[in-house]
């Protein structure tokens, strides 16, 4: 896919050839090739290059004496090792050919296009990484040792093309509430382009959103001064407006939520078509949250009333009118849909605001500052519905007061500070009587009127109750008067009984006495359930029927307003749940546990189709509801992300009732068939919580194999959070375990994970035995998945500490095995063949497995990969000394790291970087990337790496006396991790 050419013109001229520097020397073929390369895959007339040669008196021989230079020029470039057909003879004239990853200005104009189709995407992280990356080719002036007229107009036009790419990128960082970051950056351009507005504009910005107006202000003063001094003009009318806007605090001035929040969260439930009843209460609410609170407090509003009473109702419908109000999004939670604590809620919507799981804090306070941060200038509406008390809601207010909270609870919520309180009392009953017009008609209520205002009494004026006794109107077809009489027997039959919520349980006991004997049975398991809402086939398997035998029961449940659909999803009110599970007498635990298998199988299947088999997975003997698989095989086969997106709620949920049903050993299995989903999503929280959930089930149950299993994942967990220490912990009690179960496939898995903990932590000799030990073991029992995954990282290790010979068998097997596997897992035993190539000073081969791993990189579109190989390319022109080439290869694959927050991959970078900077003459640069990589490495518990740091650094500190501590201190860390490398430290 990628040539062995490289050229470099955003900055000196520089060819590489397989990752070798190559020289073209004379004034003449440094132009020649400058002025083709500026031209590439175009037609460059002889007629031009005849021009650019001879600007003013070109000789008669002119034209043979440029072909016999584009001869000589090919020649210089095939002896080099270059393709031969570099540069191809046209009529008329002459084209290079060259593709992306060959020309640093096409590789420049792709990143800028993949930034364009990310910002449409509003993927605007992502948008900036590839911008800074675009941007991190420049290597200074382009072609500044030439002086030809041709090639100087086009350098000049070059720089106008990058200053253009810069302020689209300052902008969107600017957008994305960055001022503070980009004011620097800002300040140094704009005195390099003075007269630049846009960049002037930019930098206004920046300062007034940082607090710092009076510096704004004079920025622009500067502007004027030097656009009247210089052009005799005022600045243009937009940033005259701009001046004034800043000088009034003008609210636009804010940053715009289109482009602050990657993705606008909008999670209100849906808006019902016929409100009624509530339009003096619903103006009243909109008016508080509109013109918004006192000072610099947030609007809080809170509506208490009983169950039933519409609470829900009427503040999504009073959210979705303040849409405009809040621009940037709402976010809306029910806090009673499932168990979750105000850390849960603060994961939720953190992740709805487009933080990335992996930058996701751990604790309750560090989520609540995270989550006010985010807010802090922005326009968010945040609903908490069904909140239980003041507790649970406090850490949920965001501090800015350009964001509104609407909260409803059964309680009065005097406890907030500052808060609006509302009581919604029932309907009257006139409001009650609107409310079964807009449900049943106006014919109908009219032809009886009396009934209809008798039903309203008996539904105590309780819009649930209204709207579920509706629904038994519309499906039955009675006469008003025949309801009326039925409700008032049943209410005196639940009167005896002393129930709560009388009215409700009237409307809901006679519905459910209208239902048939298999959809009163679906209603009352659905209400044994965790999960929040469901999909067809959980009610089918809490039947144990199939889809279609169902469908028609839920259908029926609709119909009576007694289960509510959202799509393809279904879920109960909570007084209907509360109702459902008190009928009947049957033992719903047959049932649930079906349920439970069903969401097990599918996460079992969902993890195959990810991982291409079910690789490196120890599963229990909990039974599987298999229909469920048959029902959602073609989904999950097309794309089991989005079905474990839909699922990832009722999987978490799936596992606490597992656990608290005693179902230990279908729990464990569940968070086992799971751990491929949330490790892909980055959903560390949701794999941490139910890890330690089974973990509870199992060690209760006295489950040991389970015990190991959970064990074995907090291990992997934790080495995927660079939190070895604890990891260490949790695996030597999961590798004890297996050991005394005689649990060989759970044993070498443990193993596997401890090796690579080892590795991290610098136990490198014990690592490389366990990982031998667990490939054995592997190859004895056929399980080709996890085979691949150790041959890549036991090669991986022994490349890390040197042992090339030992390492490359490995490798290649890895390679062999997994060729029609996993193309992620290719991808990395390339990089690591490119690394012990680099290390055996196999420049050619090194070169050839980055760019393998490139290509595969940019085929599946993930930027952590290319981060990687990019990184591999730029070794190799650090080895060949191509430092031009290096600076731009490294500097991209930083800036594509940055948004991934790689913390290892960062440091790895910085180091050559610092040493690009070091053979450049560039002391204090190479100081400052040197140092910043030994800090994050010495954080990370990295040994080999800060070692390595540590010694690159010493070759550059102009201290000696520093200098050699730093060659202690690499000695020291080398020796504790059994590298070969302290022999090469040199005290």
């Amino acid at each position: 896919m990628y040539g062995v050419a490289w050229f470099g013109i955003l900055g000196p001229l520089e060819v590489t050839a397989a990752g070798r520097l190559m020289r073209v020397s004379g004034r003449s073929q440094r132009e020649l090739l400058a002025v083709l390369l500026l031209r590439a895959n175009r037609l460059v007339s002889i007629d031009l290059l005849i021009e650019s040669a001879w600007p003013h008196a070109p000789p008669a021989s002119a034209r043979r004496q440029v072909q016999n230079a584009v001869g000589r020029l090919r020649n210089t470039l095939t002896g080099g090792g270059l393709p031969g057909d570099l540069i191809e003879t046209r009529p008329g004239g002459y084209l290079l050919r060259a593709m992306a990853d060959e020309l640093d200005t096409l590789t420049f104009e792709r990143h800028v296009e993949q930034s364009r189709r990310a910002s449409a995407g509003q993927q605007w992280d992502e948008a900036v990484a590839r911008l800074r990356a675009g941007l991190a080719l420049w290597r200074g002036q382009p072609l500044p040792d030439l002086d030809n007229d041709l090639v100087v107009a086009e350098a000049r036009r070059l720089q106008e093309r990058r200053v253009e790419v810069l302020e689209e990128c300052l902008d969107l960082e600017l957008r994305l509430g960055r001022h503070h970051q980009v004011a620097g950056e800002l300040a140094a351009l704009a005195a390099e382009h003075p007269l630049r507005e846009r960049v002037c504009a930019l930098l206004m910005l920046a300062l007034y959103r940082d607090g710092r107006t009076a510096e704004a202000l004079r920025a622009y003063q500067r502007t004027r001064q030097e656009s009247v001094s210089e052009l005799g003009l005022e600045p243009g009318p937009e940033l005259r407006r701009l001046e004034q806007a800043i000088l009034t605090g003008d609210d636009s001035l804010k940053p715009e939520p289109a482009v602050v929040s990657p993705v606008r969260p909008r999670q209100l439930p849906p808006d019902i078509s016929d409100f009624t009843g509530r339009e003096g209460v619903a103006e009243e609410l909109h008016g508080l949250l509109r013109e918004g609170g006192a000072g610099n407090a947030v609007t809080v509003v809170s509506i208490a009333g009983q169950a039933g009473v519409g609470k829900t109702t009427l503040a999504v419908h009073v959210a979705h009118r303040l849409t405009g109000r809040f621009p940037d999004g709402q976010l809306y939670v029910n806090l009673q849909a499932y168990p979750m604590t105000p850390a849960d809620v603060l994961a939720r919507f953190l992740r709805a605001l487009s933080l990335p799981e992996a930058d996701l804090p751990r604790g309750l306070e560090e989520r609540a500052e995270e989550y006010r941060s985010r807010l802090a200038d922005r326009r968010v509406l945040v609903v908490l519905d069904n909140a239980v008390d003041e507790a649970q809601v406090r850490p949920l207010i965001p501090g800015g007061r350009g964001c509104g909270v609407l909260i409803t609870s059964r309680r009065r919520l005097a406890g907030l500070p500052g808060a609006r309180l509302t009581e919604l009392e029932v309907l009257s009953v006139d409001q009650a009587v609107s409310l079964l017009t807009r449900v049943l008609g106006r014919e109908r209520v009219a032809a009886e009127p009396r009934a209809a205002r008798g039903l309203a009494r008996l539904c105590g004026g309780l819009p649930l109750a209204l709207r579920i006794a509706g629904a038994r109107l519309l499906t039955q077809d009675w006469p008003l008067e025949r309801l009326v009489d039925a409700m008032a027997d049943e209410r005196g039959r639940l009167d005896e009984l002393s129930y709560s919520d009388l009215e409700v349980r009237a409307s809901l006991a006679l519905s459910h006495r209208g239902l048939s004997e298999q959809a009163q049975r679906l209603l009352r398991l659905l209400a044994h359930l965790y999960a929040p809402d469901v999909a067809a086939w959980t009610c089918a398997a809490l039947l144990d029927l199939e889809v279609a035998e169902v469908r028609p029961l839920i259908a029926e449940l609709v119909e009576a307003r007694l289960l509510a659909v959202s799509g393809a999803r279904y879920h109960l009110h909570d007084l209907v749940r509360l109702y459902a599970k008190e009928t009947g007498t049957q033992d719903p635990a047959p049932a649930v546990a079906r349920a439970l298998g069903g969401w097990l199988a599918l996460a079992e299947r969902a993890h195959t189709v990810l991982s291409g088999g079910d690789f490196a997975t120890l599963h229990g003997t909990a039974p599987r509801w298999t229909p469920a698989v048959r029902e959602r095989a073609a989904a999950i086969t097309e794309d089991p992300l989005a079905w474990y997106d839909t699922e990832r709620v009722n999987l978490v949920m799936a596992v606490r009732q597992a656990a608290d049903a005693g179902l230990d050993e279908l729990c464990w299995d569940l968070v086992a068939s799971s751990y491929t989903l949330f490790l892909t999503r980055a959903h560390n929280d949701d794999w941490e919580e139910t890890l330690r959930c089974a973990l509870a089930a199992t060690r209760r149950s006295g489950n040991r194999r389970g015990t190991a299993v959970m064990l074995m994942g907090l291990g992997l967990l934790g080495a995927y959070r660079h939190q070895y220490a604890e990891a260490v912990v949790v695996l030597e009690e999961s590798v004890g375990t297996f050991r005394d179960l005689g649990e060989t496939r759970g044993l070498v898995y443990a193993l596997g994970v401890a090796a690579h903990v080892d590795g991290m932590l610098g136990r490198y000799e014990q690592a490389v035995v366990r990982h031998e030990d667990a490939l054995r073991a592997h190859r004895a029992r056929g399980d080709r998945g996890a085979e691949i995954l150790l041959l890549r990282s036991l090669g991986q290790l022994l490349v890390e500490i040197g042992a090339f010979d030992r390492a490359l068998p490995y490798l290649e097997q890895a390679l062999e095995a997994g060729r029609a596997g996993d193309p992620r897992i290719r991808a990395e035993v390339f990089y690591w063949l490119g690394q012990l190539r680099l290390g055996h000073g196999e420049i050619d081969g090194a070169e050839a497995a980055f760019k393998e791993m490139l290509g595969i990189s940019e085929e599946l579109r993930d930027p952590r990969e290319e981060a990687e190989a990019r990184y591999g390319l730029g070794l190799v022109r650090l080895e060949t000394g191509a430092l031009g080439a290096a600076t731009g290869l490294l500097r991209e694959a930083l800036e594509l790291n940055r948004p991934l927050g790689e913390p290892l991959t960062d440091g790895r970078i910085r180091v050559a970087l610092g040493m690009v900077h070091h053979r450049r003459g560039e002391a204090r640069q190479a100081i400052d990337q040197l140092s910043t990589a030994i800090s994050t490495f010495a954080g990370l518990d990295a040994p080999l790496w800060e070692a390595r740091a540590c010694r690159a650094l010493s070759e550059v500190h102009g201290d000696a006396a520093a200098a050699r501590r730093l060659r202690e201190r690499a000695r020291d860390l080398f020796l504790q991790v059994g590298s070969p490398e302290a022999e090469r430290v040199h005290l």
